[in-house]
């Protein structure tokens, strides 16, 4: 894939977060706002592709909301790149639909080789990283660090 101007969806998990699973709680709508306004912003400076593991959180919410942008014929591109053909097995029902309805929606899927994570064939993709949440600790700094050593752009894009 060439490194035209894409971005990738990463972001704290479920498991990250105070609220969990409820997507009804007030932090995790303003996390989903805020990850919006960044995906605009990142489209009018010209971003042509979404790239997403799909995982649950802020990386199947930025999928969701590119195939929203799509629908309402938006000039941009999802590919979901899922971490494997099992990932969503163990999910409750509802995400687990959510999960297969973004496969349908998705432009491209990209079939992994055992020896390649998703997150490695992402950032070898993308000029920029959306990264949702809290970058300076944990899973997420080590995710924006690796990033920005192999050249990606990190948007942090905070979750307060």
């Amino acid at each position: 894939m060439d490194r035209k101007i894409n971005y990738a969806i990463f972001g704290e998990e479920p498991t990250e977060l105070e609220f969990g699973y409820d997507e009804d709680y007030y932090t995790c709508s303003l996390m989903k706002l805020k990850l919006v306004l960044a995906m605009q912003q990142a489209i009018a400076s010209g971003c042509e592709c979404f790239m997403s593991t799909l995982e649950q959180g802020a990386a199947m919410w930025g999928a969701e909301a590119c195939a929203a942008i799509k629908q309402l014929d938006g000039n941009v591109e999802l590919i979901a790149v899922p971490t494997s053909e099992l990932q969503a097995s163990r999910w409750h029902p509802e995400r687990r639909e959510r999960y297969f309805k973004l496969l349908e929606t998705a432009d491209e899927i990209v079939e992994l080789s055992e020896d390649t994570t998703a997150e490695e064939y992402i950032l070898s993709s993308v000029t920029h990283a959306i990264v949702l949440g809290d970058a300076s600790i944990g899973r997420l700094a080590d995710l924006a660090a690796r990033a920005k050593a192999a050249g990606v752009n990190v948007v942090a894009v905070g979750a307060e």
